[in-house]
């Protein structure tokens, strides 16, 4: 098996939390319980924070 570099891995001891880093919270129960219009208020929530807060 070989192993192959990648420049853009950081092992988990080096990983370090921003203090400034935002987490998303919001309650997905409506896309559940709700009508397509509590459906889609939950949709754009998640849009937005992906667009916003984005991955790490």
């Amino acid at each position: 098996m070989s192993h192959q570099a990648n420049d853009d891995f950081t092992t988990d001891r080096d990983r370090v939390a921003d203090a400034d880093a935002a987490v998303a919270i919001f309650d997905i129960a409506p896309s559940v319980h709700g009508d397509a219009a509590a459906r889609k208020m939950v949709v754009a929530a998640v849009k937005r924070a992906c667009e916003q807060v984005g991955f790490r």
